[in-house]
């Protein structure tokens, strides 16, 4: 009986090794998720864990309206087996045509590798009326820059679960446990943040672009104007008079920039008004130090504070 239970014993360990061996039965490879930007990949790589490698195609310091269908671009995205963009027609220059060059019918609209980010956002900023090109770079469907609301984030992590799921079932509680982590330190960053910038609440400032408007929503602040004349297009000199003129009206002297904006009309306008600049990161890894999104959501907040401070300080 000992002998013959050895002998099926020893078949087995030969069995699993064989298999173990094939590549059929190889240990699974992680999916290969590329997203658009460094936040979306951030998070990307919260909610897979090591079932996922994460490839964000900017850098987060460059201007996600903008960028092209780069060869090596082509290459990640037809590789992918889940794509994230932020949607709500961010990328609408660059990203169809890259999907359609990769020619990854998974990740194509309606594929289920294929993740709009914003599914589910409370948006901001929808234009009313008719809507044309003489008006600028204007989003159709609002205001696309939700993810500084670390409650988007968290929106923007149950869409990533959703289609790792359907691409690798297999992964779901893994997934989903992770989601849930995940959506939880959005819960406590947002009740931490608020009650350190209670204080500031109605601070008032104006932005170069309207990046900041979910941030200012959640926090409490309040963007009284925008530099640019027109969504995409550089203010002409008349129209920065004007918003010279607004701001000292309004006693409005912090202006918030992104990276990847032309920093030179904010300068200027702050130089008239006596007023500062204050550079927001934005977006993960956009500055050096600023390498998870926690980071970049307190970074902007703290800025923020500061400058107002040092404002109060002097008098302003």
């Amino acid at each position: 009986m000992k002998k013959r239970k050895a002998i099926y014993t020893a078949i087995a360990l030969a069995l699993a090794a064989t298999l173990a061996a094939a590549p059929g039965f190889a240990r699974e490879e992680p999916l290969r998720v590329v997203t658009t930007t460094t936040d979306l990949a951030y998070i990307a790589k919260q909610v897979g864990g090591d079932r996922v490698t994460t490839k964000a195609l900017l850098a987060g310091a460059q201007d996600p309206h903008y960028a092209s269908a780069r060869p090596d671009f082509i290459l990640h995205v037809n590789r992918a087996d889940v794509f994230v963009e932020v949607g709500m027609e961010l990328e609408v220059g660059w990203s169809p045509l890259l999907r359609q060059a990769s020619r990854n019918a998974n990740i194509l609209g309606g594929g289920p590798g294929y993740v709009d980010a914003s599914l589910g956002i409370r948006v901001l900023g929808r234009p009313k009326g008719q809507i044309s090109r003489a008006m600028g770079d204007v989003h159709a469907q609002g205001n696309p820059h939700y993810w500084t609301d670390p409650v988007n984030a968290a929106i923007v992590a149950r869409n990533i679960r959703d289609a790792l799921i359907r691409v690798n079932p297999a992964g779901r509680r893994i997934y989903d446990a992770n989601y849930k982590a995940f959506h939880e330190r959005m819960k406590q960053l947002t009740i931490r943040e608020s009650r350190k910038f209670a204080p500031y609440r109605g601070m008032r400032v104006a932005v170069y672009h309207k990046e900041f408007e979910y941030l200012a929503k959640r926090f409490g602040f309040e963007v009284i104007a925008s530099l640019e004349e027109k969504p995409g297009v550089p203010p002409s000199a008349s129209y920065l008079k004007e918003m010279v003129d607004l701001l000292e009206i309004e006693e409005v002297d912090i202006i918030l920039t992104a990276p990847f904006n032309d920093q030179s009309y904010a300068e200027s306008v702050a130089e008239k008004i006596g007023g500062v600049v204050v550079k927001m990161p934005l977006s993960v890894a956009s500055e050096a130090g600023v390498d998870t999104y926690e980071k970049t959501v307190e970074t902007m907040l703290e800025r923020l504070r500061r400058a107002h401070d040092e404002r109060k300080a002097r008098g302003n």
